[in-house]
This record gives C-alpha cells, structure tokens and sequence, in this order.
C-alpha cells in the first residue's frame, strides 16, 4: 500500500468512525430528550388562593421607550391593592427614565422609585439594583420583570397562587410579543427559538431539576433570597441574575421549585430588533455554559459536539458515498425527537404560534448552536451600557 493510499484509507476510516459516534450521540440524545418530554406530562396545580404581600421589582436604565408601557401592565394587575407594591429602581438613567418614573409615583401610590447613582465594586449592576429593592420591601413575594415585559392583568396572582410552605421559587414563560399578522420571518422564527429554551426550563422543571429560566417572569420568597445571602458568588457577573440563582436555590435550599403553566402567566416581551442585539443576547445566555452545575455542563458539552458533528458531517459526502445514509438517519432521527418535544411543549405552553417553521429551525439551529457556543467562551458580550 503507497503512502497516498494510506492517508486515503485512514482519512476513509475517520469518517466511519465519525458516524459511528454521530448515530450513537443521536440515539443517546433521543433518548434522553424523550426522558425530559415526561417533564411535560406534569401540570403544577394551582395551591392557594390567598394574597400574600407581593413586591412587583423592575429594574430600568435608560428605558424612556418602554417605562410607561410597562407601568400601565403592572398598575392593572387583579390584585388587592393593600397586599401589592411596584418597586422600579432607576439604575443611573440618562434619558427621561427617571422624568416618567416620578410622574407615575406622583399618580400611583403603589409605586416606588429607587434611584441609583453609582455601581458598586464586585458587584453587577442589575444584580445590586434587585439586591437593593429586595433589602427595601417587607414584602413576603418577590415578583421579577423587565421593562420590556408586558404581562397580563391576572399575571400576579396567577404566579403567586403556586406558592405554599415548600415552594420557595417560581418561574414562568416569556415569549416573544408578535403581531402574527405582520411579524417578519426573523421576529417569527426568533420567537419559535425562544419556545424551544422555555420547553426545556418546563421539562426540566417537571421532572424535579430545573435548570434555566429568565429573569422576565420569575418569583421566589424573600426569605429564600436572604437564606442563600442574595446572590453569593455570582454577584459579580454581569449575566445569572435568574438561572444562576436558580441554581443555587436547587443545590443549596430545600425549596421546591415549579413552573407556572397557562396563558394567565406569560410575559410577553419583545424580541432582539436588530442583529446586533440578539448577537449579544445570545452570547451572554451562552456564556454560562461552564457556570452550571457539572453534569448539567456536561450535558451541554455532549449536545454542542453532536451538533458540530452534523454540520461537518456533509464534508464526507465527497469522498464517502456510503456516509450518505447514516447522516440521513442521524439527522432524522434528530428531527423527529426534537419535533416530538416541541410540539409537546408548544401545548404545554399554550403557544403553537410558529410550530410550522420547524423544519427551517432545525436545519439553522445546528450551525447555531456551534456558531454560538464557540464564541460565547471567548467573547466578551455587552449588557446595556456594560461590557463583560
């Protein structure tokens, strides 16, 4: 055998070798994405119908666009107005943030402003502006949203129905607001993307190890935050003010945490305008890949390569005409269990909004996740006005 024939036939048996592991990372994956859909299975009923004192916290800079749209969802909330207090910490605004908070404080005695001048060392800045609004309320339930959350009327008291002596956090769905009508393919195909990471944070949660949820629609007690001493280790990273907290509330308490399920608990939000911002969105949610707990980190490992061996996979088409058929059945078999889970979670979640553009999803995901997961390691990302 020449030396050519033995580079051809080592580079031939890499390929093989190469959808060896590829079917057998898809089957490992099947199978343990079709563990986490019996998450699904699982509707938390609501427990009480008591009206705890409830801290509604935002934290606003420079949100002159979206403070007015906010406040007038949050003054409408269906909840007794003696058990309920808006807390918005103006966190160092230089537009008319801080204008349009005092006009609304003026009208609405149930809001309160705190206004931040400056940050402190070691600690982020969204993250010390919770951490002051939480020190500053009695409130037995804190309720977490953005300013560009837009909940329902009945958003409060369907969050804090869920709670009771063992349930210390609750976290919920924020999709994307559209107008379906008239949404572009990228603001739909976003707000499909987005269902995908709150199926998992649903499944997860359901099947007893939550691992993700956002910082638009999550509640916890205040006593569960002062247990764990706010945000501990973390404080001082610029991302985590939700899921890292999470986290720590799995690891470290003996709360129980759940998911609120039905439409009367979404917040809607709205999606990255521009694709400068979701660059950056998507980089800091990537970034805390090597913050979770090991296994979860583990996991996440696993799925980044198994995408990445898709998306080199057509590279051996040219040489390895045999290949063609193992990286048909990988990539179907992916398909059909991806599918499969979402199409749960889209029901689960009451949203079957963009369920149609799947199959386009699937396809650009898999460079999306590599793209992402690389560069999140490497990259700094900006937050705001704040770079990290």
């Amino acid at each position: 055998m020449t030396v050519e024939n033995l580079g051809f036939a080592t580079y031939f048996n890499y390929w093989e070798l190469h959808f060896f592991v590829l079917i057998l990372f898809t089957i490992m994956y099947s199978v343990g994405l079709s563990f986490l859909k019996n998450g699904l299975s699982k509707k938390y009923r609501v427990i009480s119908s008591a009206h705890p004192f409830v801290s509604i916290i935002v934290c606003m800079h420079n949100e002159e666009k979206n403070i007015s749209a906010c406040l007038d969802k949050l003054i409408q909330q269906d909840y007794p107005q003696e058990a309920l207090e808006i807390i918005v910490v103006d966190d160092r605004s230089t537009d008319n943030t801080g204008i349009i908070l005092s006009t609304y404080c003026q009208k609405y005695p149930l809001i309160r402003q705190i206004t931040i001048t400056e940050t402190k060392d070691g600690f982020a800045p969204k993250k010390f502006a919770i951490d002051q609004a939480i020190k500053s309320t009695q409130a037995e339930i804190i309720l977490l949203t953005d300013a560009d959350g837009r909940p329902g009327s009945l958003w409060t008291k369907q969050m804090t129905s869920y709670f009771s002596d063992n349930v210390g956090m609750v976290i919920g769905y924020a999709p994307y607001k559209t107008d379906s009508g008239s949404a572009s393919f990228w603001t739909r195909l976003l707000s499909f993307e987005y269902l995908s990471q709150a199926a998992v944070a649903a499944a997860t949660c359901g099947i007893g190890f939550p691992v993700t949820c956002v910082g638009t629609n999550m509640a916890y007690k205040k006593s569960v935050y002062e247990k764990l001493e706010g945000f501990g280790k973390y404080k001082s990273l610029h991302t985590g003010d939700d899921d890292l907290f999470l986290q720590r509330v799995r690891e470290e308490t003996d709360w129980k945490i759940v998911y609120a399920t039905g439409i009367n608990s979404h917040v809607y939000n709205e999606p990255p305008r521009t694709w400068q911002k979701f660059y950056q969105q998507r980089i800091r949610y990537a970034s805390k890949g090597f913050k979770y707990p090991f296994k979860v980190t583990i996991i996440l490992i696993l799925f980044y390569f198994l995408n990445l061996m898709l998306l080199i996979s057509p590279l051996s088409l040219f040489n390895c005409t045999h290949c063609l058929l193992p990286f048909i059945a990988a990539l179907f078999l992916k398909a059909a269990t991806d599918f499969n889970f979402l199409n749960s979670a889209s029901s689960y979640l009451e949203d079957k909004r963009y369920l149609t553009l799947f199959p386009i999803a699937f396809i650009l995901h898999i460079p999306y996740v590599v793209f992402f997961g690389v560069l999140a390691q490497g990259m700094s990302f900006k937050w705001g006005d704040h770079t990290s």
